[in-house]
């Protein structure tokens, strides 16, 4: 496929439905569009500027690639890009699409969106026709050749069918006897033990609560790491493993919590703590906040006059990306804007696209 869009930095139009890029699952390096980058409608020169393209997929992953693009004419913003196969990979639409232009971690841009499409082939899920046949018939005629052979170890096995029947009934009547003998001792033994009230180690029932005093209460484990079953001091149920193999220490920074509530918990889930800005004003009743549940990280808030690419906030360690992520926030001013919010590998976050005296609302999720 080969088309040409021009696309504005300015996103005055946010999304260009009529721009659609359309591929099949397993399509390689057969994908290309010519892109036209205008600043307001004029030419965007691209000297000394990287550009991206970047997306998310119909699974929710990323690609960030910039290998694709072959700059033609950077002085007027003219260049191609060539898909990689990786943005065909899922099918489905493309949930969110778009290019941007970065100057190291100085300057970044982004066009608006536009639409590309991943259509299913034909082998995902299915079978060859020919294969499947072929093979079927070359197993058939193995069968006719050796049917010869069947045939002859099927009479043999019927002559020795009433030979090994009598061996059975003979081995029968022994094993009877003796079976007998031992089951006539368990009984015996079992008897003893009823009467002394002692659990056996495996395989037996207890018909009456069973009671623990100590605090960890259960350890579960014969092989590798151990895992011990602990009640806390707030009621709640403790999961967690020995910090070496067969260990008896336990490692209660890998724990999983069941609250008296019911709720799950991890030990690196978090309420929700402030987060300390720099250089912009603080909305009261908004303060900048984040909480980690799992995996997930959240962060709300809202920030008064913050300077555009400038890092006002920074996410400590254990809440932050494996990459940049931006994402839209709302501008409030004279006239309500949409704005970009990013948040950084190593915790900063900043904004783009907001003008002096703006109120930025914040609300981020994403997954370390």
């Amino acid at each position: 496929m080969n088309a040409t869009f021009e696309l504005d930095i300015q996103k005055e139009k946010y999304e260009y439905t009529s721009l659609i890029v359309t591929g099949r699952m397993g399509d390689v390096a057969s994908n290309t569009v010519e892109i036209y980058m205008k600043n307001g409608g004029e030419p965007y020169p691209l000297t000394n500027l990287t550009v991206f393209y970047e997306c998310v997929k119909p699974d929710d992953t990323v690609i960030r690639d910039t290998k694709g693009v072959n700059m033609i004419d950077a002085a007027n913003g003219h260049f191609s890009y060539t898909f990689p196969a990786e943005v065909f990979s899922v099918p489905g639409q493309i949930k969110r699409s778009f290019f941007s232009i970065e100057k190291e971690k100085t300057f970044r841009a982004t066009t608006q969106d536009f639409s590309v499409l991943t259509l299913c082939d034909a082998l995902t899920g299915h079978i060859e026709s020919k294969p499947y046949i072929a093979e079927f018939d070359q197993a058939l005629e193995m069968v006719k050749g050796h049917r010869k052979e069947i045939d002859e170890a099927n009479q043999k096995i019927a002559a020795l069918t009433p030979y090994i029947q009598k061996k059975v009934e003979e081995t029968d009547a022994k094993c009877k006897g003796v079976t007998e003998r031992i089951q006539t001792r368990v009984d015996n033994v079992s008897k003893q033990i009823d009467a002394m009230e002692i659990v056996k180690k495996a395989g037996d029932t207890i018909t009456g609560l069973l009671e623990c005093k100590s605090d960890n209460a259960v350890v579960l484990g014969s092989r590798s790491y151990k895992t011990v079953i602990h009640k806390g001091a707030q009621g709640e149920l403790i999961f967690a493993p020995s910090t070496v193999s067969q260990g008896d220490t336990w490692d209660w920074n890998k724990a999983v919590k069941i609250m008296p509530d019911g709720i799950i918990k991890q030990a690196t889930d978090t309420g929700w703590i402030n987060l300390p800005t720099t250089g912009v004003e603080n909305v009261p009743d908004r303060i900048l906040k984040y909480k980690r549940s799992g995996e997930q990280i959240t962060v709300i808030g809202s920030v008064r006059n913050p300077v555009n690419t400038t890092v006002f906030a920074t996410l400590p360690t254990g809440f932050r990306p494996v990459q940049n992520i931006a994402f839209p926030a709302l501008a409030y001013g004279a006239v309500p804007t949409v704005c970009e919010v990013t948040v950084k590998s190593d915790g900063g976050i900043f904004v783009n696209g907001v003008q002096s005296g703006n109120t930025i609302h914040i609300a981020m999720n994403f997954t370390l």
